[in-house]
């Protein structure tokens, strides 16, 4: 299967995707005014300057817990740099990347606790889907970070009508900047270590007859993935547009399109004592020997392709006065697949790699005879290519109406969100022919296919808000509820006969928010939110355990929030505290005939069953302060978080589920440090020239519970160190000269004393019992990335 057989349909859709929005933005008829938050600069300009935009980052005027980072955060980045390493910033927040540049594989982010499959992901208000590795649909896939002004973190979840069904404890909305008002064509370039090369050229109509301006973005990125520069590499080539028609009443219809194509190589994950012995390898080999047995651990074998492409409209429409109605369709597709190097050959007896000769009385598929081969430790052994395609289509759309001052001092909101679509996944393996000195593995059909899964979820939510002014400018009080209804189906032909399909709905659930200024500058806020999040696609996907739907509770969360903010002209502070309790998960956990009817068994493996496990509850203390002045800027973050998953007695049923998928019963819920830091100091000596140190440390925190296979005994925890890291930032911005409209030249030094961390614990093998106690072989951790430098530059004209 050669990846250029995915561009043709994708590449299609972009082109059409482009000239709808096009149309859409010249032709439509649309009454709405914009109600989304004023920019800081717009406060200022319309208040004489003197507004405190400093709190603007802290969340002043928010009745909830709220960070925004703005396009100069954004840019202390490299250009073309990962949007959510720009999330280091925000006190809560833990992200990382195996590169300093990006990664797939090695993408984890955690919030209050809550891991990326666990918190809401927008792009303009519009849902981006799950962030998992393997077939979701992280958001820097859309996103090209130079296209964007700002990131609005809510680490609460008591917003209403955020379009998500995996918000159980906050979102982040990155939202995109608009076409310029004048046409202009701006050009960007990098270079870096590790053979880092970016280009990118955007241009902008300006506003043309009509009230529509447009622009455009192509930007192609290459590097070496550091670890083993002769065999991995990282390619991505991204391309955006975006059109806004505006009309004379203030409403607005905006249209965008995003195709990102990418191949990785990424990093391996290795154990703590790899770490040990040496923290600046992943211990994958470099150079293919052509011995199977070795080249199990080529790098060039780790990883995958993808081609992303995301489009959509924001429509807001004035239809009376006060009355405003928001309508945001969209529609996603992924395409692509991910590699394993196999060290022996499969073929399935037959022409047909797919074959099923019929089921069993519990439906489990009978196949055809599987024959294997194996001669591992010579060169040119026979050896599989295991590919696993993914595909995954989605389409929907939110829809708002507001009504303000129905009541003196009100603003109702109702609104609804729809999502439906399909994803599927497959695992097939091709010969590699020849094993010797090259990955040669033939397309068309494949000597055997494993499994054919694919799964529909739909999902329909309802909420509505009421704002309360109760005192004008002192104190104000949101109260609100959303409720949804989910359907699932589920289908392997391959593993069992059954075809899952069954509903839940949410109870009614409440969210409330207030916010208090009792003084000039002090803010006091809080919130209340219950959270709703159903099954996770995953499992339906990733196993073929039994499911019975009446047993499987879907998730949720309650969370409690609150704090204080302190704003001035130029300086802003916060202080808030959270409860966040994950009251349901969902583990593939060994099956208790005591507790399975086999009338309702839904599939065909009757060794495991999918069943609702203990949850977890996460407590914290987060600060925050920022002082800007015209010549020196200093911000720091500290967070407290304790995050343990529930407790159970030994020798219970829940104590045993937790074990079988990896977690040890009031253990501390991996990855969380105790303690974070962040901190920054940027000079400003004279106009143009921006100097930047930055420095984050992370604590000590658990990297695994060691629990053995089979048994479930629970053997050890394993405690993984703690790092400091420091950035460096230097920029100088160029005045206007001539055509030029803008010019500037940056370099960033990120992890400068070259230290060896472990950056995170992957979520792959979280949930997974050892493999080979006492040694514990099991690899969970990727290391961070060493001393980094890179170069960007733009010229805008």
């Amino acid at each position: 299967m050669a990846f250029t057989k995915l561009s043709g349909a994708l590449g299609a859709r972009v082109a059409s995707g482009a000239l709808i929005a096009i149309l859409c933005a010249q032709q439509a008829h649309a009454q709405r005014a914009e109600t989304s938050d004023t920019s800081p600069a717009e406060v200022a300009a319309a208040e004489g300057g003197d507004i405190v935009v400093t709190g603007q980052k802290l969340g002043a005027g928010k009745a909830r817990a709220t960070f925004e980072l703005d396009r100069t955060d954004i840019a202390d980045r490299p250009l073309g740099a990962d949007i959510t390493q720009s999330l280091a910033k925000v006190p809560g927040v833990k992200v990382s990347t195996g590169d300093a540049r990006g990664g797939s594989f090695s993408f984890e982010l955690f919030l209050r606790g809550l891991n990326k499959e666990q918190i809401g992901l927008t792009l303009d208000g519009i849902p981006t889907g799950d962030a998992r590795f393997n077939g979701g649909s992280p958001p820097q896939r859309f996103i090209d970070s130079s296209n964007i002004s700002t990131i609005v973190v809510s680490q609460s979840a008591g917003d209403i009508g955020a379009p998500s069904r995996f918000a159980l404890g906050g979102f982040i909305d990155f939202r995109t900047e608009e076409p310029a008002r004048d046409f202009a064509v701006t050009a960007e370039g990098g270079v870096g270590s590790f053979d880092y090369n970016r280009a990118s050229l955007r241009i902008d109509t300006g506003t043309l007859p009509g009230g529509v301006a447009m622009y455009g973005s192509f930007s192609h990125q290459r590097n070496a993935v550091w670890a083993g520069p002769n065999a991995r590499h990282s390619n991505r080539d991204h391309g955006e547009f975006k059109a806004v028609k505006t009309f004379d009443n203030g409403s607005f219809l905006k249209a965008r399109v995003s195709y990102n194509s990418q191949f990785d190589n990424d990093f391996n994950i290795v154990t703590l004592a790899q770490f040990r012995a040496n923290p600046k390898s992943d211990f994958l080999n470099d150079t293919l020997t052509g011995i199977p047995n070795q080249d199990l651990n080529y790098g060039g074998t780790f990883g995958g392709a993808r081609r992303d492409f995301l489009a959509y409209l924001n429509g807001k429409f004035v239809l009376a006065d006060h009355v405003t109605l928001a309508i945001n369709p969209y529609y996603q597709t992924l395409d692509g697949y991910s590699l394993s190097y196999q060290n022996r050959h499969r073929q399935l007896a037959g022409a047909d790699p797919y074959a099923v000769l019929g089921y069993t009385a519990t439906g489990g598929a009978v196949r055809p005879a599987l024959a294997t081969t194996s001669n591992p430790n010579v060169v040119g052994g026979p050896a599989d290519m295991r590919v696993t395609p993914r595909k995954r289509e989605r389409y929907g759309s939110t829809a708002e109406l507001t009504i303000a001052d129905l009541v003196p001092r009100n603003t109702v909101r109702i609104g609804g969100w729809f999502d439906g679509g399909t994803s599927s996944e497959e695992r097939d393996f091709y010969p590699i022919l020849p094993s010797t000195t090259e990955l040669a593995w033939k397309g068309g059909l494949p000597s055997y296919v494993l499994y054919n899964r694919s799964t529909s979820i739909t999902t329909l939510e309802f909420y509505g808000q009421d704002s309360f002014q109760l005192v004008p400018g002192i104190f104000r009080l949101d109260a609100g509820v959303t409720w949804y209804h989910i359907r699932y189906k589920a289908q392997s032909p391959l593993e069992y006969s059954a075809k899952l399909d069954f509903s839940q709905n949410s109870p009614v659930q409440p969210k409330a928010a207030f916010s208090l200024t009792p003084l000039a500058h002090l803010e006091i806020f809080g919130g209340f939110a219950r959270n709703f999040s159903g099954i996770p696609e995953d499992a339906f996907l990733g196993s073929t355990a039994i499911i019975q739907p009446g047993d499987l509770k879907p998730l949720q969360s309650s969370n409690i929030d609150g704090g204080v903010r302190y704003t001035a002209k130029h300086l802003a502070l916060s202080a808030q505290a959270f409860h966040v309790h994950l009251k349901n998960g969902v583990g593939i956990v060994p099956n208790d005939p005591t507790v399975t009817d086999p009338i309702d068994i839904q599939r065909g493996n009757l060794a495991t069953r999918a069943a609702s496990i203990l949850g977890q509850t996460s407590n914290g203390v987060e600060v925050a302060a920022l002082a800007t002045f015209p010549w020196i800027d200093a911000y720091a973050t500290y967070s407290y978080q304790q995050a343990k998953y529930d407790d159970a007695a030994i020798g219970s049923r829940d104590r045993l589920n937790l074990a079988s998928v990896g977690i040890i019963a009031g253990s501390d819920v991996r990855d969380i440090p105790r303690n974070s830091a962040y901190g920054e100091l940027t000079l400003k000596p004279v106009a143009g020239l921006r100097l930047q140190g930055n420095i984050k440390y992370i604590s000590s925190r658990v990297g695994g519970d060691i629990i053995a296979p089979t048994t479930f005994q629970e053997v050890a925890i394993d405690r993984i160190p703690g790092y400091t890291l420091v950035g460096a930032m230097a920029r100088y911005d160029l005045p206007q000269i001539g055509v030029l409209k803008n010019a500037s030249i940056q370099l960033n030094v990120d992890n400068v004393f070259d230290v060896g961390y472990i950056a995170s614990v992957t979520s792959a093998t979280a949930t997974a019992t050892e493999t080979g106690l006492p040694g514990r072989s099991l690899g969970r951790y990727f290391i961070g990335a060493p001393r980094t430098v890179t170069a960007s530059f733009r010229v805008r004209f």
